[in-house]
Formats: C-alpha cells, sequence, structure tokens
C-alpha cells in the first residue's frame, strides 16, 4: 500500500484510491502543507536509478513542496489583494460620483433657511436629497432612501434623481408627478427594492409647502412647540405600478417654524448597547434646539446622534434636511 497519503478517505474509498495511484505507477504521496493544512499533493512515479526512496528523500520533497505552496499561496493572496485595491479605487470614484449628484450648494431664499447634510454608511449609500429650483419663487424639495445599502442602491438612487430632474422640468402636478415616478421606478426595481421618497414644492412668496409623501419617515413641522406630521401621500415607490392617485398637502408656514426631513438611519441609529435613537428623541430634541437657526439646528441633531451611537458601526445612510421658516 502507499504510504505518506495525507486524506480522509476510509475503507473501500481509501483501497480504490491506492488502486488508482498503483494503476498510475505512483510510488509515493507527499502532502503539500500550509499550517498544517494540506493544499495539495506531490506524486512521484519511480526513480530513474530505481532505487527506493528513503526518509531523507521524503523530507527534501516535503520541504520543497511546502515552500511551493506558500509561494503559490502568496501569489494567491497578491492576486485578491490588487482586485481589492481595484474595487476600493473604482468604489471611492463611484462615491464622489454619488456625492456630485447631490447639491453641491443650498439656495439662498428670504423667506427660508435651508440646511442639509448626507452621511453614508458605506463608500456610497441610498439616501437621496435634492434641492431643485422652479422658478424664482419656488423650489423642489426632495429627501429618499433606498432598500438597502452599497452599490445596488446606489444605482437606484441615481435613477430616481433622474427621474425627478426630468418631472421637474415639466408642468405636472405634485401628486401626479410622483404617481409618473413610482411608475418609472416600478420598471427599473427587482427582487424586492423600493424608495420611501418623499418631496415638495416650498413657494417663497406665499410661504407655503405643498407635499407628497410617499412611504417615507413623516417629516416634522414643529410650531410653537407643537409637532406636525406630514404624512399625506401614498404608497412607497417601486413596489408596484401606481393603482391609487397620491394625495397632496399644502401647509401654510407661519415664521418660526421648523421643518425636519430625515432618513430612518437617524431614528434607527444604535448605541453600543444596541438601542435605537429612536423617533420620541429626535422630536424631544428638535423641540429644545428649535429656536437656533438651521445650521445650528442641523449640527446639535447630528452630534445627539453621534453621542448616542458612541462609536458604534454606523449601520444606515443618515440624511437630514432642516427649514427654518423666517
Amino acid at each position: 500500500m502507499l504510504k505518506n497519503i495525507d486524506t480522509h478517505y476510509a475503507g473501500e474509498d481509501l483501497e480504490k484510491l491506492n488502486h488508482d495511484l498503483v494503476a498510475l505507477k505512483v510510488e509515493i504521496v507527499v502532502p503539500m502543507k500550509m499550517q498544517n493544512e494540506t493544499k495539495g499533493l506531490i506524486l512521484l512515479g519511480k526513480r530513474v536509478n530505481t532505487q527506493s526512496y528513503g526518509n531523507s528523500d521524503i523530507e527534501f520533497i516535503y520541504s520543497i513542496g511546502s515552500l511551493a505552496i506558500i509561494s503559490l499561496e502568496n501569489k494567491r493572496l497578491f492576486r485578491e489583494a490588487l482586485e481589492k485595491q481595484k474595487l476600493e479605487e473604482e468604489l471611492e470614484l463611484a462615491k464622489d460620483i454619488q456625492q456630485n449628484l447631490l447639491p453641491k450648494e443650498i439656495p439662498q431664499m428670504p423667506s427660508f433657511e435651508i440646511a442639509a447634510t448626507s452621511i453614508s454608511s458605506k463608500q456610497v449609500g441610498g439616501d437621496y436629497y435634492d434641492i431643485i429650483k422652479k422658478d424664482d419663487e419656488k423650489y423642489f424639495v426632495a429627501i429618499g432612501d433606498v432598500s438597502g445599502k452599497g452599490v445596488p442602491a446606489a444605482l437606484l438612487m441615481a435613477n430616481l434623481q433622474a427621474f425627478l430632474k426630468s418631472i421637474c422640468t415639466q408642468n405636472v402636478s405634485i401628486d401626479d408627478a410622483t404617481g409618473t415616478i413610482n411608475d418609472l421606478v416600478s420598471e427599473n426595481t427587482s427582487d424586492g427594492k423600493f424608495i420611501t421618497f418623499f418631496w415638495g414644492i416650498i413657494d417663497n412668496a406665499a410661504k407655503t409647502l405643498s407635499y407628497v409623501n410617499a412611504g417615507h419617515n413623516p417629516p416634522l413641522l414643529i410650531r410653537n412647540g407643537e409637532i406636525i406630521y406630514l404624512d399625506k401621500g401614498g404608497i412607497i415607490l417601486g413596489v408596484m405600478k401606481t393603482f391609487m392617485p397620491y394625495i397632496s398637502e399644502t401647509v401654510q408656514l407661519e415664521s418660526g417654524d421648523l421643518i425636519i426631513l430625515f432618513t430612518d438611519g437617524v431614528t434607527e441609529a444604535k448605541s453600543p448597547e444596541d438601542e435605537e435613537f429612536t423617533d420620541e428623541k429626535l422630536e424631544a430634541e428638535v423641540k429644545d434646539v428649535a429656536g437656533l437657526c438651521s445650521n445650528e439646528i442641523l449640527e446639535k441633531i447630528k452630534h445627539s446622534v453621534y453621542d448616542h451611537a458612541n462609536g458604534a458601526f454606523q449601520s444606515d445612510d443618515i440624511t437630514i434636511i432642516v427649514i427654518k421658516v423666517l
């Protein structure tokens, strides 16, 4: 029977293996090991001088085999490192492209003060916000959250941005436009992907907000210490074609009003003890800081979320828009 076979074979399987190796005129089988794990085998036939293999011969072959498998393993690891580096570079490029899809600067309006931020949990993410000029007095404000994370979510987010940019140039009511966006997103989603979405039209002259909420976390309108939830709308985007019209609502705003738009990465941010930040904590926070300017309010919310997380891994994208009525 052949010696030095390092294998899990037993019984009839081992006998068959030995039979096959004998048929191939294999004299010895030497394992190629690395960290006590067999990575390959060296099969040798008779020596040219017909002499038997001695223990010193087998030890030499074993040493050569170990060196060879280490070299092959290093080559594999090096190739994987190069592929990972290439992927990292591509993701960095994707991150730059995605950041360029977000507003480069926040427009200034006499009656409104706006601050916004979006922080991805990965290099690219599925959160989206935008502020798009309609005319000299009106602006579209939008926020969305694509299900999932990473590249697939980022690609769907880019689709949404393209649809929104296109629809904003058309003279269509915001409720009908939401139905059109949903139909377009539904044609481009699969495997249960969807988008929660909220958008509205801010009228600087009339101090109004006309909005539609497509299954998104209801933005908070804080007025005199009370909270109004902006929840009128319809189903989330991408689940199915529009079968019921979306409902829009127009809110008359007052000086001092504060509107907070956010994604669930804010309220679901977790502490090291796995406790969520929660809607209640966000609502209490914005009530306390409602008298500050929009940028200060944004920073207060961010720091509260970070303090709550206390270094815990950010599991979801975080996006916040703060609108203060002047």
